[in-house]
């Protein structure tokens, strides 16, 4: 028999003293709970446990947010569902502590569309946008960011897996020029050339329209107009930068008595070629000769990086150090037959021309020549340069900045959300409209973690979380009490 004096475990006593105990432990967790709340809030700091979640704002974006003098709101009009939505309200809610100025709304369009179509038609924007996108609006101006503008991706798989992976986020790069755009309360002009066959701002084509490119440059709050520069008209005095987009016809000697004047005087140009001006040159190829750039009579093919299934469209990965390429490196770029655009060989004991060299093909890059009936001569063999760009030095005027690309579709409507391409075309942008502060923001690296898992694999996680974890903490209870009964 047991000793009658001794103490059962679970007797009146020791429940009490168990008791007092939970209880004494449970006040001593609460008051440490509360004190450490207490200090955080008036110590506030903040710890990134995972790469991909950083959402430390860059130096540029803090000084913007410091020096805003005007309420900005920013309206997320995204699905919850969506892939980017975190990422996006995350940013935001950065800016948004950072300066009291900005003001955040998060509206979900398929849970709440009265409110959404409110909002928009207040800020005066197309109500039905396809897109999930983040709108920035300020002293009675607004600017939209499409959800596609939001990612750099690589396609480099995509004839494999047809996925195209996303590597790179750039929201704060476009939120903070968003935000610049809003505020300073004036537009910059940029200037459209027509007149001989270009692409023109309002045509809504696949492979030859330029209303998405158009849309780009709206969307950085630049105001863009045509510009004819036939007869008498004049380049106006306050076009910051000229677009010439793949012309078919040449140009008079008057037009480009007016471009060299423009470019002397530290205006900015985008010159776009394409193959079609081939056969016609369109004497843009000389004038721009004396600026240090040559231009190719040819076509540029690349057997290493040529798409499969689809001859002479290039997927470009050679991208030059250069402020406009360097946000995008590891990206590629889609070009459809590009022509060359370089620099002349310098001869012995000359410096190299100051054209920096953006974009080239791979070493299997053939320059073709004087194509007819598909045969052509072959003028150059390897790393072939497509795109280019140079400061040009004008003595005591401002220096002009101009950027030269082989190929003018690769910005089209059905080309310019491929790739990088939408992502070259703004950063290009930036950098000659001196925009370099933007540039300077480079977008956050997006890390992936995958786990491939069988049905039976994943049928088994399912048992084993449901059934076998509850089933074993249920049993090792059982046990625990069944000894405790034992020794009573």
């Amino acid at each position: 028999m047991s000793d009658p004096q001794q103490l059962a475990s679970f007797s009146p006593t020791v429940r009490r003293v168990i008791s007092r105990r939970v209880i004494l432990a449970a006040v001593v967790a609460t008051v440490c709970v509360v004190l450490a709340n207490l200090l955080a809030l008036r110590n506030p700091s903040r710890i990134v446990l995972s790469q991909s979640a950083d959402h430390s704002l860059s130096p540029l974006t803090k000084n913007v947010l410091g020096a805003l003098t005007n309420d900005v709101s920013a309206v997320v009009l995204f699905d919850r569902q969506a892939d980017l939505f975190e990422p996006v309200k995350n940013l935001l809610t950065e800016y948004e502590r950072m300066s009291p100025r900005l003001k955040l709304e998060l509206i979900d369009p398929t849970r709440y569309p009265a409110r959404a179509e409110e909002v928009q038609h207040e800020l005066q924007l197309p109500i039905r946008s396809p897109e999930n996108r983040v709108i920035f609006a300020a002293n009675d101006s607004a600017k939209a960011i499409n959800e596609s503008e939001l990612s750099i991706l690589d396609l480099s798989d995509f004839m494999d897996t047809r996925e195209a992976r996303r590597t790179h986020f750039a929201g704060e790069r476009l939120f903070t020029s968003a935000i610049v755009a809003v505020t300073e309360g004036r537009q910059t002009k940029v200037g459209l050339v027509t007149g001989h066959g270009e692409h023109k701002a309002s045509d809504t084509g696949g492979q030859w329209g330029y209303s998405k490119f158009s849309s780009l440059l709206q969307q950085k709050g630049l105001l863009l107009q045509e510009i004819s520069l036939a007869g008498t008209n004049a380049i106006p005095a306050d076009c910051r930068m000229l677009i010439i987009a793949g012309p078919r016809t040449p140009y008079g000697a008057g037009e480009l008595a007016k471009l060299r004047e423009y470019i002397d005087i530290g205006g900015s140009l985008f010159a776009l070629f394409n193959f079609y001006s081939l056969q016609r040159p369109t004497g843009l190829e000389k004038f721009l000769a004396d600026y240090d750039f040559e231009i190719g009579l040819n076509q540029v093919s690349d057997s290493k990086n040529e798409q499969s299934g689809q001859g002479g469209l290039l997927l470009v990965d050679d991208l030059g150090s250069h402020p406009v390429t360097k946000p995008i490196l590891g990206s590629t770029l889609q070009m459809l037959l590009p022509r060359s655009v370089g620099f002349p060989e310098p001869k012995e004991g000359d410096e190299p021309p100051p054209v920096k060299i953006l974009a080239r093909s791979s070493d299997a890059g053939q320059a073709v020549g004087q194509i007819q009936g598909n045969k052509g001569t072959i003028e150059k063999e390897g790393k072939i340069p497509l795109i280019a760009a140079k400061l040009h030095e004008n003595g005591d005027q401002s220096p002009a900045r101009i950027v030269v690309a082989g190929d003018s579709l690769f910005l089209g409507n059905s080309a310019i959300e491929a790739g990088a391409n939408r992502n070259f075309a703004g950063l290009a942008v930036n950098w000659l409209l001196e925009h370099e502060h933007l540039l300077a923001i480079t977008p956050r690296d997006v890390t992936e973690y995958r786990i491939s898992l069988t049905r039976a694999e994943m049928t088994s996680i399912i048992w084993l979380l449901l059934l076998v974890l509850p089933g074993g903490t249920l049993g090792l209870g059982l046990l625990w009490w069944r000894r405790q009964m034992k020794r009573s």
